[in-house]
């Protein structure tokens, strides 16, 4: 009789140290059901657990998998500790253990219970035991929501990770404090922004400069925040969708004998110009890589002009058709390991690529691809439009359809539960109001990314309709114009275009007159304290990674031991072996970026002792501060004259 056993542990049965290690109460259901099948001489032909479901969740990856072994005929018995560790669902129950399990030839067996799907004189016992698991997952559930709801109408935090910028107190989890390794980070988008940068560029520049997402920051810290190939990590066979990814490539020499001058060749297929390939990390001491832009592979060649040394962050050429491998020396129980970052765009023709590898030599690696997330624009817009960042909690904007349909729906906003200076805040009021301003604007971008200081803040006095920006003419010039003139000047008479030169001029007239008179040395004295407190943030951000680092480093020299000592299979050992230097390389890559502006801002520091009290040019952080509207009127030939009304963001006396 073949026999699959199923496990399954929930976050309510045990608070587990680490989430990529089996727990013990895993481990014990698995040895209580072995030593049951072994006694009853039945095969074990599969063992599936799932770690972190719900016994009501449909979706569980492995026990989706041994419900399909079962209806294609693989499995004769499945054997579990309880029927609640197969389903608390009496649906499920119902439809697999009294329905289809009868229609597979499958019978169903629980250790404790001695539930026997073949023996009719349990099927009560079975309908009871699942009517009372589902009461119990639903009054657990009621209960849940209730409690939930009290501390959010309390003002306590309830979600399950902190948003970016905030850490959950340690001896508070429903109070939110700032962590000051990324608090800056937020600070400075916002402040992107309102000096002009669009969302894009943005996102962009933060890519560029290798800080974490807010994703992939978590993942750093030890979150056990689930994304998508945290549960089940896909092992593609092959990409084609467009977007980031990383690949880890991984070997550990098992052969006791030492591996010498040995080289691998890996194929890429279909590489073209829609997919950059970029090395982020290799075993510099173990292995060397090359790539060639020949057709065929010639054994012992690597010194030849044909290939080409790849090293760290080196992107690879389009031309690209063999990467080598080649092994300096490797002995037995150690491991060698080759990162690569992946983008694959403009893919519309949904050509495949594949990682092929040639000449094993009895060398088999181990491979993981899984996305990477990088900023995007949706990312920054949720930082912008997120009250978290003014002290403000906003909850209950989202929740399931029930415990038994995991399905997202979006309450209405009246439904949402609003709780005011519940924390500290990052941003100041006065800047998420003008940002909220300036995003309603809906202003556009220019070709370069940013965002002109005067876009959407210019309006006919006529018409009432937008001045838009019109193009460079030959002199050099850029112009305004009234946005009627799209209609062909039906429905105006304000037809004369404005110089940016001359509305810019006036305007810094008009802020310059504000700022002597009401900009006093305290404000100069602030600028100069936030100038600070940025250069001190950096500072935490650079020795928070310093000591990440350290800690890595002992997190890894523990898991190599548990391997060794046989507490990790090749499989788990090199799922960590990866999530490790997938850290170390983030980790180093934004050290470099910090060093680099640490040395800006000493060589800067001198340079921004005092704060001029006159704008040479346009502001978009005063534009925003100071000016709600200017209206342009119609021009006046006869004294060479235009009204020009400002409206401002106070009320002038």
């Amino acid at each position: 009789m073949r026999v699959a056993l199923y496990l399954r542990l929930s976050d309510e049965d045990i608070d587990k140290l680490d989430k990529y290690q089996f727990s013990e109460s895993i481990k014990n259901q698995e040895v209580m059901l072995r030593n049951y099948a072994i006694d009853n001489n039945w095969e074990i032909v599969g063992v599936y657990q799932d770690e972190d479901y719900s016994g009501a969740d449909r979706d569980r990856p492995n026990f989706n998998k041994m419900i399909k072994e079962c209806e294609i005929g693989n499995v004769d018995i499945v054997l579990v500790k309880t029927q609640a560790r197969f389903a608390r669902d009496i649906e499920l129950i119902d439809k697999y253990v009294h329905n289809k399990f009868y229609e597979w030839n499958v019978r169903f067996i629980t250790y404790l219970e001695k539930i026997d799907n073949s023996k009719k004189e349990t099927k009560k016992t079975s309908q009871i035991t699942s009517m009372v698991d589902e009461w119990y997952i639903e009054d657990t559930s009621i209960n849940i929501r209730e409690t939930l709801k009290a501390k959010r109408e309390n003002g306590e935090f309830t979600g399950s990770f902190a948003p970016y910028g905030y850490k959950k107190e340690i001896n508070n989890k429903n109070h939110l404090i700032v962590d000051n390794t990324v608090s800056h980070i937020v600070k400075n988008i916002y402040l992107d922004y309102l000096n002009g940068k669009s969302l894009t560029k943005i996102a962009n520049n933060l890519n560029q400069e290798n800080v974490l997402s807010p994703l992939e920051y978590k993942k750093s810290t030890g979150s056990k925040l689930q994304i998508p190939f945290d549960k089940n990590i896909e092992n593609y066979t092959f990409l084609k969708q467009n977007g980031f990814y990383k690949v880890f490539i991984s070997y550990i020499n098992k052969e006791r004998k030492t591996i010498k001058n040995n080289t691998i060749y890996q194929q890429i297929i279909n590489y073209d110009n829609h997919f950059n390939i970029t090395l982020v990390n290799y075993s510099k001491d173990k292995i060397d890589l090359f790539y060639t832009n020949s057709n065929s592979i010639i054994e012992d060649s690597l010194e030849s002009s044909d290939w080409k040394k790849i090293t760290i962050g080196n992107t690879l050429p389009p031309t690209l058709t063999y990467i080598a491998i080649h092994i300096k020396e490797l002995q037995f129980s150690q491991s060698l390991f080759f990162n690569f970052d992946i983008q694959i765009k403009n893919n519309s023709q949904h050509q495949i690529y594949y990682f092929n590898f040639l000449y094993p030599n009895q060398i088999r690696f181990h491979i993981i691809i899984r996305k990477r997330y990088n900023w995007s624009i949706q990312t920054i817009k949720k930082i912008l439009t997120n009250e978290f960042y003014i002290g403000n909690l906003v909850q209950f904007k989202s929740t399931h359809v029930s415990y038994k349909n995991h399905t997202l729906i979006h309450n209405d906003e009246s439904k949402w539960i609003r709780a005011s200076n519940t924390h500290e805040a990052i941003i100041e009021k006065s800047i998420w109001n003008q940002v909220q301003q300036k995003l309603n604007r809906k202003a556009r971008s220019t070709k370069t990314g940013d965002i002109h200081p005067l876009s959407q803040k210019i309006f006919c006095m006529e018409c009432e309709k937008k001045f838009m920006k019109s193009g460079r003419k030959h002199n050099g010039y850029g112009y305004f114009c009234c946005s009627d003139k799209l209609n062909k000047w039906e429905n105006c008479h304000n037809k004369k275009y404005l110089k940016e030169v001359e509305i810019e001029g006036f305007l810094l007239e008009k802020i310059n007159i504000l700022i002597q008179t009401f900009l006093d040395q305290n404000e100069i004295m602030k600028l100069q304290k936030d100038n600070k407190e940025k250069s001190s943030t950096i500072d935490e951000e650079y020795q928070f990674l310093l000591n990440k680092l350290q800690e890595k480093d002992s997190y890894f020299i523990k898991i190599y031991e548990d391997y060794m000592n046989g507490f990790l299979n090749d499989s788990e050992f090199l799922l960590l072996k990866q999530k490790y230097n997938d850290n170390i390389d983030k980790i180093k890559s934004r050290i470099s970026s910090i060093e680099n502006k640490i040395q800006y801002i000493s060589k800067k520091k001198n340079e921004n002792q005092n704060v001029s009290l006159c704008l040479k040019q346009i502001d978009p952080l005063f534009i925003e501060k100071f000016i709600y509207r200017i209206y342009i009127g119609t021009y006046n030939q006869s004294n060479n004259s235009r009204k020009i009304k400002i409206e401002w963001n106070f009320k002038e006396e």
